[in-house]
């Protein structure tokens, strides 16, 4: 508990979503892209099918409402944001502000 620094509650945009598809779609397109042996007919259609199954993949599991926490690490990495819960529900959003006022409050006192 003495390590978190801060909590908020983010509303993601389309941006957010975009980069995350983006990431994901990049991150199996090129898996496949290296594990493929170049000698199969389909081989070079595989990667372009893994980059949109990644950005599917990204985009059903997406959330609107982000519960983040600034965790500062004992080592070299620093203060770092890292996000705790997600959801696209706008009663969990409520649920998610009124966790971080809690937060806030142990870490005032």
């Amino acid at each position: 508990m003495r390590n978190i620094v801060d909590a908020s509650v983010e509303e993601l945009t389309w941006k957010d979503h975009l980069l995350r598809m983006l990431g994901l779609g990049i991150l199996t397109a090129s898996i496949l892209f290296f594990m493929l042996v170049g000698e199969l007919p389909y081989a070079e259609y595989l990667p372009a099918v893994g980059f949109v199954a990644g950005a599917l993949l990204a985009l059903l599991t997406s959330a609107k409402y982000v519960l983040r926490i600034e965790y500062n690490h004992q080592d070299d990495t620093g203060v770092q944001w890292l996000a705790i819960a997600k959801s696209g529900k706008k009663t969990d959003k409520l649920l998610f502000e009124q966790h971080v006022a809690q937060l806030k409050q142990l870490l005032v006192s």
